[in-house]
C-alpha cells in the first residue's frame, strides 16, 4: 500500500476518534455486521459508526503480516493474501467475521492445533479507548491492554488497526477423513497431532455416539492426474461428504470457506439443505451472511403462528473449550444432558498463558466443541444454557461469550478475572462510557 493508503487510514481513524472525544455520555459501536448471538436490549447509548474502517492497508509478504482495519472481514483479507500465496494463520470459518471482532472475541479454526487462537497470531493492534486516544499495543507496548483485549468484546475499546500473522499456503488442499468409534482413540489421535503435527489443518465432527470423523488437511501444490477438485459451494454440502469419502481435494480458497456455504450444517434450519431451495438460492446467497440476515429478521418479525403451534424450544448456540484429557467425559455428559448433534471438534494449543481475560493452561491441548441448535424444552428459559455452563466448569473448561450467558456476577468474574478487567477498565474507560463486560455478555447491553 502506498503512503497515501496509510494517510487515508489515519484520517479515517482520526475522524472517528474525534467524534468519540467530542461526544459525551455512554457510547456503543454501530457496525454493519455482527457475529454475536446474544440479542441486545434497546440502547440509549450514542452510536459510534466504525463501518468505514474496512480497508486492507498493506500486505507485507516478506514479514509475513497483513495490516488491516478492524472492520475488514476475513473474506476480504483472504482475497488480498491468497494471490501472494499467503493466508492468515487462523481464518475463522465464516466469511462475515471481522478481524477486529475475532481479536476482541475468541476466534478459532483448523490451524489452531498449530498456532493457537486468533489472538495468539496477532502481532500488534491500535485500540481506540473511551477518551479518544488511540493506543498502539503489542507484547512490548501497552502489554496489559494487548493481553487483556481478547475476550473484552469492545468493552475496553475498539481495534482500529490489527497486524495479522500470515503463513505460506499452496493452491490446493488434500483432505483425509478418518472415522472413529471410540472417543478416547479419537482424542488420543488429536493429542498426537498437537504434539507432532503431520498435517496443516485438523478438525472433526461428532455425528452420533460411536460416529466421529477426524479430518487431516494438507496443502499441496498440484492435483494428482485425473483428480478433480470438489465443489461444496452450491448443490453439494461439505459436512455430508465427511461420512461418505475417505479422501477429497479442494482449492485453498474453498477449503478455508468450506463451512461457510452451510454455516456448518445450520442451513438446514432454513431448509437450505434441500435441493430445490439450494437451486433457487444459488451460490451467492448460500452463505453465512444470508443465514444471519434471516436470523436477525426472525427476531424483528417473529413468526407468531408458527411459534404458537410448535413445541417450545431453547436456542443453545455455544462454543466451549475443554482440556483434552476431559474431552471424552465432557462429550458423554453433553450427549446425555443436551443432546445436540452434530458437534464440531476443533483442537487448539495455548502458546501463551498471559491473555488475562481468557487465560488457559499451556500444558495441554484443548478441544473446542461447537454446537448450535434448538433444544425442545419444558424447563424455564435458559435452563440448557445454564447446564452447558455447569458442564464446562465441571470439566475444567471455559466458554466463549459471543452467545448467551446466564452466569450470576460472582461466578462470571471467577471465570474471567475481575481484577485484571477492572484495572484495564479504569485505564481505558474510567467513566464507563462503553458497556462493561458482564453487562454486555450476560445482561445484553
Amino acid at each position: 500500500m502506498s503512503q497515501a493508503g496509510w494517510e487515508a487510514h489515519h484520517a479515517r481513524v482520526a475522524a472517528i476518534a474525534a467524534a468519540l472525544a467530542e461526544s459525551s455520555g455512554p457510547v456503543r459501536l454501530r457496525k454493519p455486521t455482527s457475529n454475536l448471538f446474544r440479542p441486545r436490549e434497546d440502547s440509549t447509548r450514542t452510536a459510534l459508526d466504525v463501518a468505514a474502517l474496512n480497508h486492507v492497508i498493506e500486505i507485507d509478504a516478506e514479514a509475513g503480516a497483513a495490516e488491516v482495519e478492524g472492520m475488514v472481514t476475513y473474506a476480504d483479507l483472504v482475497a488480498a493474501t491468497l494471490p501472494q500465496g499467503l493466508a492468515p494463520a487462523i481464518v475463522p470459518e465464516l466469511k462475515s467475521i471481522t478481524v477486529g471482532g475475532a481479536t476482541t472475541g475468541i476466534g478459532i479454526e483448523s490451524g489452531a492445533f498449530r498456532y493457537g487462537l486468533v489472538h495468539d497470531t496477532i502481532h500488534e493492534l491500535d485500540v481506540l479507548v473511551a477518551d479518544g486516544r488511540v493506543l498502539t499495543c503489542s507484547r512490548d507496548k501497552h502489554p496489559e491492554l494487548f493481553y487483556g483485549f481478547p475476550n473484552s468484546y469492545g468493552s475496553l475499546g475498539y481495534a482500529t488497526r490489527v497486524r495479522v500473522g500470515l503463513i505460506p499456503v499452496q493452491p490446493y488442499v488434500r483432505l483425509e477423513h478418518t472415522r472413529y468409534r471410540d472417543p478416547e482413540r479419537l482424542f488420543a489421535a488429536i493429542s498426537d497431532e498437537c504434539a507432532q503435527p503431520t498435517c496443516d489443518y485438523l478438525d472433526g465432527v461428532y455425528f452420533a455416539p460411536g460416529e466421529f470423523v477426524l479430518t487431516r488437511a494438507q496443502c499441496v501444490e498440484s492435483l494428482p492426474a485425473n483428480t478433480p477438485v470438489s465443489d461444496y459451494t452450491w448443490m453439494h454440502q461439505y459436512w455430508r461428504s465427511l461420512r461418505g469419502r475417505h479422501e477429497d481435494y479442494l482449492t485453498i480458497h474453498d477449503y478455508l470457506w468450506r463451512w461457510d456455504t452451510d454455516w456448518f450444517w445450520c442451513s438446514r434450519n432454513v431448509f437450505a439443505h434441500r435441493a430445490p431451495v439450494r437451486l433457487l438460492l444459488g451460490r451467492k446467497r448460500l452463505s453465512s451472511v444470508t443465514y444471519q440476515k434471516i436470523m436477525r429478521a426472525s427476531r424483528r418479525w417473529p413468526l407468531s403462528l408458527i411459534q404458537s403451534i410448535r413445541p417450545r424450544t431453547e436456542s443453545v448456540i455455544q462454543d466451549v473449550d475443554i482440556p483434552i484429557a476431559n474431552a471424552a467425559a465432557f462429550l458423554s455428559d453433553f450427549e446425555a444432558e443436551i443432546g445436540i448433534r452434530p458437534v464440531w471438534i476443533c483442537p487448539f494449543i495455548v502458546p501463551d498463558q498471559q491473555f488475562s481475560l481468557f487465560s488457559l493452561r499451556t500444558d495441554t491441548p484443548y478441544i473446542n466443541f461447537g454446537f448450535w441448535d434448538m433444544v425442545r424444552s419444558n424447563e424455564p428459559d435458559g435452563y440448557y444454557n445454564t447446564r452447558v455452563e455447569a458442564l464446562v466448569a465441571h470439566h475444567g473448561g471455559k466458554k466463549s461469550l459471543y452467545s448467551r450467558s446466564t452466569y450470576d456476577e460472582p461466578t462470571f468474574w471467577r471465570e474471567y478475572n475481575r481484577q485484571a478487567y477492572q484495572a484495564l477498565k479504569h485505564e481505558c474507560d474510567p467513566d464507563g462510557r462503553f458497556p462493561g463486560l458482564y453487562e454486555k455478555a450476560v445482561q445484553r447491553q
